[in-house]
């Protein structure tokens, strides 16, 4: 295991998986961010959909997180396919690990339907040994490395290691659908793979929790927003045309209509000094974010 070369604050740590899980995911991040109350607001950040299950191992405060729709208040958590953004939003010491799956591989772990963990939050409570879980809160509070805490969530994962590999087709799938641009048709993928478009989609839904016109539509919209991050953005109007859209225009529609506002308010700085420490965390996410790693 090796720390990422990412230039993190101390606060922000970012880890490659052990071997054994490195089919499975692709980061592992741990963040603690000082108590909020201390800077007299809440600490809150806005969080793009990236196409990656997670699983959030919680030690500090428990987080609010809300898509606009429905609103989760949670300590450790399971958090399926998001389509829309999620506010995040944490009243005290922010501390916790957050795992990172490649899109296919979260039913490795979990006995539950992909569709419903979509769009939501799932208390790790509900879905593994409550006793179990709550040890592992109070072990990651106690132990005193980063690298200590991380070797103890990847032991718990090992534990609950159902299979040994995804659905081969889905996995095919993402990554043709990925190569091509986010611009191939599902049909042509079907075809390509020799299934039905209804075997794929039945399949895709099960494996991922949503159909896959609609993950291929949020990974090329997370695509342009997470080049446009970094501290050098390109223009708006190229980065629509790199990730196949037809112009800035279509981005900016698909940008609303998906995910209610505009990329340039998105990308908007925030005054709060903690909710700048979450953004930056989750700007470097992006950034380094692979299905293909």
């Amino acid at each position: 295991m090796t720390a990422s070369s990412l230039p993190l604050t101390p606060l922000m740590e970012a880890f490659r998986p052990t071997p054994a899980l490195a089919d499975c995911i692709t980061d592992i991040w741990v963040w603690e961010i000082e108590s909020a109350a201390q800077q007299g607001d809440s600490a809150s950040l806005t969080l793009l959909p990236d196409g990656h299950p997670t699983m959030c191992f919680i030690y500090g405060a428990p987080l609010t997180a809300s898509d606009g729709l429905q609103a989760f208040t949670t300590r450790s958590a399971v958090c399926g396919f998001q389509a829309r953004p999620v506010q995040v939003t944490c009243g005290g010491r922010a501390a916790g690990i957050t795992v990172r799956f490649r899109p296919w591989s979260l039913p490795l772990f979990v006995r539950l339907s992909l569709e419903e963990a979509a769009e939501r939050r799932l208390d790790c409570r509900d879905l593994f040994a409550r006793s179990a879980i709550e040890d592992l809160e109070s072990e990651l509070y106690e132990l005193p490395t980063s690298v200590a805490r991380v070797r103890r969530v990847e032991r718990f994962l090992l534990a609950q290691l159902r299979a040994q590999s995804a659905d081969p087709l889905i996995e095919k799938a993402v990554h043709q659908l990925c190569e091509g641009g986010y611009t191939t048709r599902v049909g042509q993928v079907a075809r390509d793979l020799g299934a039905s478009e209804r075997t794929l989609e039945r399949r895709f839904r099960r494996a991922i929790g949503v159909a896959p016109k609609l993950f291929s539509r949020v990974m090329r919209l997370q695509s342009a927003l997470a080049v446009q991050a970094q501290a050098q953005p390109v223009r708006w109007s190229e980065r629509a045309l790199d990730a196949g859209f037809y112009d800035q225009a279509h981005l900016i529609r698909e940008t609303r209509e998906l995910f209610g506002i505009t990329p340039s308010t998105m990308l908007a700085p925030l005054s709060n000094p903690v909710a700048r420490g979450f953004q930056e965390l989750a700007r470097e996410i992006a950034m380094s974010s692979s299905i293909f790693r």
